[in-house]
């Protein structure tokens, strides 16, 4: 899959330095970037970004000290490194609500993106359970902040449309991601050996982004050979008590 790319007004606002900091430093080398079209405009990779980042630990906005954007995030009470990939079981639409709405509590702020990941139905009863009014929900969705996904027919097409919300979020100035997605959503239409190819496809690609992911496993619907090759494809889980990942 062809890698997608920021424009040079995404990735300023992604290093929170200005555009034209980055054509100076692009134009010296310091910086890698890829030149497109007949303008030769600039393409930035997002593996690029980060690795200047890592290179960069303070860097200078016109005349001022500007941090670099966290490379976590607290949930739980718990500080996880972006490309974090959790997997979770569940044996009970509660369980499912319960471990949905703590991992999206306190991701709907400024400078934040949530998805959703699930069929409607479970869409509309996750909604009901998280605690705000109903019009304040409706304004982060329509703020972009609380994204609702529902499941691609295939895993490249399911991959793909991530990518695409994932780049769409940072080049809109979103400098940290969480993602819950109820899998059995897409399992019911992939074979075993597509789920697990998808699962790690999404791993290698969702390690490129300011992300944290959660993916759900109804134990009433996977087999226990199922829950276990997906407990071993969420190795990041076991950096956890376990108990916070099963409801």
């Amino acid at each position: 899959m062809e890698e997608a790319l920021l424009d040079i007004e995404g990735a300023a606002r992604f290093l929170g330095v200005s555009t034209t900091s980055l054509r100076r430093w692009t134009n010296s080398g310091r910086l890698a970037c890829l030149r497109v079209g007949g303008r030769r405009e600039r393409r930035f990779r997002l593996a690029d970004l980060n690795a200047f980042l890592q290179d960069q630990p303070a860097r200078r906005h016109e005349a001022a000290l500007v941090p670099a954007p966290s490379r976590q995030v607290s949930i739980g009470g718990m500080a996880m490194p972006h490309g974090t990939h959790l997997c979770g079981l569940y044996s009970t639409n509660e369980g499912r609500a319960r471990l949905i709405v703590s991992f999206l509590a306190g991701g709907l702020v400024p400078g934040s993106v949530c998805y959703l990941v699930a069929d409607r139905a479970v869409q509309r009863e996750i909604l009901g359970r998280l605690g705000q009014d109903q019009a304040a929900l409706q304004r982060e969705i329509a703020a972009g902040r609380l994204v609702l996904v529902e499941h691609a027919a295939t895993r490249q097409a399911q991959q793909k449309n991530f990518e695409q919300l994932f780049m769409t979020a940072i080049a809109s100035g979103a400098h940290s991601l969480r993602l819950v997605g109820d899998v059995w959503g897409v399992a019911r239409k992939l074979t075993r050996d597509d789920l697990v190819e998808f699962e790690q496809g999404y791993d290698q690609m969702s390690r490129r982004f300011p992300l944290v992911s959660l993916c759900l496993y109804d134990v009433r619907r996977f087999s226990s050979i199922d829950a276990l090759r997906a407990l071993r494809g969420h190795g990041d889980g076991f950096r956890y008590p376990v108990e916070r990942w099963i409801a």
